[in-house]
């Protein structure tokens, strides 16, 4: 049986005196940057770290950019480590780098290649790594199909493409595998009508894809909460704002017709999409676009905030906290250097179960564009004008960093009672010997009764043989007189929660 969350509704008949809560992670923590002269002047990735089993320890994959006398400037690196927090650069003598050996992997063309997964269930040993490369399409006429190429590898160090069709996609996408399914997902951005926006395609055996359908994109809502989002963060001391950002439209602003890229409005800039129980979780990129990028006018200035959604059929979303940011920004008064997560936050592929944590892995940028060598109004900045503080930003070495969060596992949604509530779940079937819960009981009482189709209570099972939980633990057993639920097999049944002073996140049967 697979975990019920609370997430929405889709298992509660009735309830009475709850709020849902969503829970956003905590303990942020920087885990890697570029460090040495092989990383260039920055590092990136959308792909969270990899357990490889053969190696017992995690492998995480990243694009190091601005890397002088590469092609297009970029290559790309592997770091290491045994708990996912601490890391470390090995050279794997593959690749040099102005005469010393690197902790760089090949990439077909040398392209780019940061979509990557490791799948332990393919039975052959080649296909052990897969990943997207982007590939550019152009012909000397400048048409083709640009978009990711499916690749695979035996070690991930060597790759060789798919004899498959391009995956037609903008620059940004993520790559998730679905084990419960054994079905491979690709996000791949496209520009909709609300701007950047995302299409699913899939594959079982990742030779054969499925037509690219539309599976996100920010809607009428968004855009109606992107001005007070946008107004908000420009006046909020405490959080770094984009350089670049035209007048608001409220004051009447007449857009000059040469500014292409709209503003004051919310986009789906990339997503992480994966598998959760019996749901799909999605860590969305909003980006909220606020200038033309002066003086080039190629693209537009803004600030990213991760939201969370939840899907059932990849069609229908539930976008959980009122659309509130799950993972937000750095203030500023964590100061300038080194705080690279206060502007640009892009997610990784998916969450690393670590017990009774959730790992979430995001790429942080201090700035979309220059931030201290231009004016608001795109001119040169002379550097003399700058703070003791903005000086020494300006110079650090880099500009992003990869950082990590926690949080509860099933926990990203609660349902809540300060006094006391309940809720009556819809009929269900029960396996194993135990019924589990995870909750917060710690100032309260949680207590789970089982009842008959009816909604009668089951002799043995509810009452006083229901014992009160009275404890914080993500896996706690509800205890029925010393009964186990197996004598319940095969029957339909209901569950009754009484909350009070709680917190509950998932119950299932085991």
């Amino acid at each position: 049986m697979p975990k019920n969350l609370f997430i929405d509704d889709h298992i509660i008949a009735e309830s009475t005196g709850l709020t849902r809560t969503m829970h956003k992670p905590s303990n942020r923590r920087l885990v890697l940057k570029a460090d040495r002269p092989s990383d260039g002047e920055n590092i990136t990735t959308a792909s969270a770290p990899m357990w490889i089993p053969d190696e017992n320890r995690y492998r995480m994959i990243y694009e190091a950019r601005g890397v002088k006398g590469r092609y297009k400037e970029k290559a790309y690196g592997i770091a290491v480590s045994d708990d996912g927090l601490n890391w470390e650069k090995s050279d794997l003598g593959i690749v040099q780098y102005e005469g010393k050996d690197t902790n760089w992997y090949t990439t077909p063309g040398d392209e780019r290649l940061w979509h990557v997964i490791h799948d332990p269930d393919d039975e052959d040993d080649r296909r052990r790594y897969k990943g997207l490369v982007k590939v550019d399409g152009k012909g000397p006429s400048g048409h083709g199909t640009s978009g990711h190429q499916p690749v695979i590898s035996a070690d991930g160090y060597h790759w060789e493409k798919v004899d498959c069709p391009i995956l037609p996609s903008g620059d940004a996408g993520t790559l998730t595998y679905d084990r419960g399914r054994r079905r491979y997902m690709a996000l791949m951005k496209y520009q909709g009508p609300n701007g950047r926006t995302y299409n699913l395609s899939t594959s079982e055996d990742y030779v054969n894809w499925s037509p690219p359908k539309h599976i996100f994109g920010t809607d009428d809502q968004d855009q109606r909460e992107a001005l007070d989002v946008i107004r908000k963060r420009i006046a909020n001391p405490a959080l770094a704002k984009p350089i670049l950002v035209e007048p608001d439209p409220a004051q009447g602003f007449t857009r000059p017709a040469y500014y292409k890229d709209p503003v004051w409005r919310a986009e789906c800039y990339n997503m992480g999409l994966f598998p959760y129980e019996d749901v799909y979780m999605a860590i969305l990129m909003i980006f909220y676009p606020t200038g033309q990028s002066l003086p080039s006018r190629r693209n537009t200035d803004g600030f990213h905030l991760l939201q969370l959604g939840m899907t059932r059929d990849l069609k229908t979303w539930e976008r959980l906290g009122n659309r509130e940011p799950f993972i937000g920004p750095s203030p500023l008064t964590n100061g300038l250097v080194g705080n690279y997560d206060r502007l640009q936050l892009q997610p990784t592929n998916v969450p690393i179960d670590a017990g009774d944590r959730l790992l979430f892995y995001y790429e942080g940028m201090k700035r979309r564009v220059p931030q201290h060598d231009i004016w608001t109004d795109g001119s040169p900045r002379d550097l003399s004008t700058l703070s003791p503080e903005e000086q020494a930003d300006w110079l650090e070495d880099t500009h992003t960093g990869i950082y990590v969060v926690d949080l509860r596992k099933d926990g990203f949604v609660s349902l809540d009672a300060s006094e006391e509530g309940s809720l009556l779940t819809a009929p269900l079937s029960l396996a194993g010997t135990q019924l589990m819960v995870n909750a917060d009981a710690s100032k309260g009482r949680v207590k789970v009764e089982i009842l008959d189709e009816q909604s009668h209570p089951i002799e043995g099972f509810a009452g006083e043989d229901a014992a009160n939980i009275s404890e914080d633990c993500v896996s706690v057993v509800a205890q029925f007189g010393g009964q186990g639920i197996g004598l319940l097999s095969g029957r339909r049944v209901r569950l009754r929660f009484t909350i009070k002073s709680a917190s509950v996140f998932s119950f299932w049967s085991a």
